[in-house]
């Protein structure tokens, strides 16, 4: 996994981690069929840092946040797998565990399915969109550029520059999800 998470995006190769296991690539084959079969694995570990199950008896609220939460988790700490999993065509068991979770809470709090079904597109992005900007090193800081020599034409990024990264902490999530999740209490009329 640290091969993946450490190297760029579509650097990983079999000859990658036969070097770094010091094996012959033929001996990785003998383990698994392809590449692709290898990503299943990794991606199998990862989702299994999560648990299996949210506790039962909590708010429909309460499930969500906690599902969203573990997914912006895992798409934090391994951006570049999920990047993967991502254009993969084949149903990942781990992602879809943590969809269903969230789209069976929503439908529980009275949702119809299609209502459901966009809110789980919207919580989803949000999620995977929030940990690929914690990634991305320009979003951390304010160039000097902005910041200083075009301070007129950014007054209120200048203004924020030294607390900027700030916009990407725990906190700054968990307020954009009561956001979405204020929202969607008020769509059911609570």
């Amino acid at each position: 996994m640290r091969l993946i998470d450490d190297g760029e995006p579509g650097s990983f190769s079999m000859r990658l981690l036969a070097d770094e296991l010091n094996v012959a690539v033929m001996t990785l084959y003998g383990y698994v069929s392809n590449k692709e079969e290898l990503y299943e694995g990794v991606t199998a570990l990862a989702f299994g840092e999560l648990p299996a199950q949210t506790a039962d008896g909590g708010s429909w609220e309460e499930d969500v946040r906690r599902a969203v939460r573990e997914l912006q988790g895992i798409c934090s700490r391994h951006p570049k797998l999920v990047t993967i999993v991502l254009a993969d065509t084949k149903p990942n068991p781990g992602l879809y565990l943590r969809r269903e979770r969230i789209l069976s809470a929503l439908r529980r709090a009275g949702f119809t399915p299609g209502r459901a079904l966009h809110a789980l597109g919207v919580l989803s992005s949000y999620a995977l969109g929030f940990a690929m900007a914690q990634g991305s090193q320009a979003l951390h800081h304010i160039p000097e550029t902005v910041r200083d020599e075009r301070r007129a034409e950014f007054p209120g990024l200048s203004e924020v520059a030294d607390d900027y990264a700030a916009h990407l902490d725990p906190a700054a999530f968990d307020y954009g999800l009561d956001l979405i999740l204020g929202g969607l209490r008020a769509e059911l009329g609570g």
